[in-house]
């Protein structure tokens, strides 16, 4: 609470209630992993999404099924002891909870941030092209049609990231625009080393796509169909 009320801007003790919360519904390892995604997506502004979160989450992607996720240091001296205060609270607890009752939520203003680690749709490159933000608002899942797609992206509740849109001072901290509701806007330009698509719906509908050669998709098995991709 010192920390809190030395800079409540910050807002400390929200984020650790938060991750608490979703810690005791779904336990530690998740918990973690979604306060790092948040930190990895949004540590230096909602206004501005990681590149270096963007890349982790892409390589992530490129080596998952040689590669596995594991923790290199040891536990600190606070870790140690929210540990132990944890198990003798669960220890001395009486009440159980209530079966289908364990979703987590976070602070009202604190929408939940995706885990930017696995939430990667891989996309053939052929899909990209002028005009057609519209197909893959809906192919990625942020739009629930191409009309309600358009509908967004009119409206300007859509947004793409802008590659190499960081400020000199912090050029990691790319930024994102709306999505121009016109048959010229295209895809290609905001390709992020030119692989990656990062889209989002509202505040907080994040969805990054890895965009692939088509002959790379049916050599690798990325895609079982282009039909399925498109939603069509």
């Amino acid at each position: 609470m010192t920390d809190q009320n030395r800079d409540p801007s910050k807002r400390i003790a929200q984020h650790i209630l938060a991750q608490e919360i979703v810690e005791l519904a779904h336990g530690a390892a998740e918990a973690k992993k979604v306060a790092m995604a948040h930190k990895d997506a949004f540590g230096q502004g909602t206004n501005t999404f990681s590149l270096l979160s963007l890349r982790k989450a892409i390589s992530h992607v490129k080596g998952a099924d040689t590669t596995t996720e594991t923790r290199t240091e040891p536990p600190s001296e606070a870790e140690k002891n929210l540990l132990a205060y944890k198990k003798a609270f669960a220890a001395s607890a009486t009440t159980q909870p209530v079966q289908g009752t364990t979703t987590a939520t976070t602070a009202a203003d604190e929408p939940p941030q995706p885990d930017t680690n696995k939430n990667v749709i891989t996309l053939p490159l052929s899909m990209l092209h002028a005009g057609s933000f519209p197909h893959i608002l809906h192919a990625v899942g942020l739009a629930s049609s191409k009309s309600e797609a358009s509908r967004l992206i009119a409206s300007k509740g859509a947004y793409v990231l802008v590659p190499n849109s960081g400020p000199p001072e912090n050029p990691t901290a790319l930024r994102w625009e709306t999505i121009k509701p016109n048959k010229d806007c295209d895809p290609n330009h905001y390709l992020v080393d030119f692989v990656a698509l990062v889209l989002r719906a509202g505040k907080s509908k994040i969805q990054i796509c890895r965009v692939v050669r088509d002959e790379a998709d049916e050599a690798k098995g990325l895609l079982q169909s282009k039909v399925e991709v498109h939603r069509q």
